[in-house]
């Protein structure tokens, strides 16, 4: 998986030392904020989740790269397809428990092209952003959804 990411949520420890009763329902709010902010502001950039545009890598003449599928190939003028893709694109997986959430990607070579220390420089150049690098640009909508449950949190537990 690529790197972690950490968001503090400034409030957090006091609000929870002063409602200490009430530490697992607001826990449980942050896993949801921590799950929304992975899947529905970090992960939908393009290069992460959504694929940049191919390039000629993926088009004849073989071999060549079918994205979800493998490799195009051709053996004594014959064209198959070596059905070697993990779907990079649909083995995100986001867990959350708590204030932890954890965001990374099961494909066997996700780490050279999302890792922020392994990223290979092609993946880059191509349009592949690094996992750590995406939510750092998407920092203010990610605090945004943090700021929204903690307020929900406060509404619906009265305070």
């Amino acid at each position: 998986m690529a790197d972690d990411v950490r968001i503090d949520v400034k409030g957090m420890d006091v609000l929870l030392k002063k409602m200490g009763q009430f530490g697992p329902k607001i826990t449980a709010y942050m896993a949801q904020a921590g799950k929304e902010a992975a899947q529905r502001v970090m992960l939908p950039t393009k290069g992460l989740e959504n694929y940049p545009p191919e390039t000629a890598a993926n088009k004849p003449p073989t071999p060549y790269w079918v994205r979800g599928v493998g490799m195009q190939r051709s053996l004594q003028g014959q064209e198959y397809n070596d059905m070697t893709s993990e779907n990079l694109g649909k083995q995100w997986i986001v867990t959350a428990s708590g204030l932890n959430t954890v965001v990374g990607n099961s494909a066997s070579y996700a780490k050279w092209v999302h890792g922020d220390d392994s990223q290979a420089k092609a993946m880059g150049r191509i349009g592949w952003k690094k996992l750590l690098a995406a939510a750092k640009a998407k920092i203010d909508e990610i605090r945004g959804v943090y700021e929204g449950w903690v307020g929900k949190a406060l509404k619906d537990l009265e305070l």
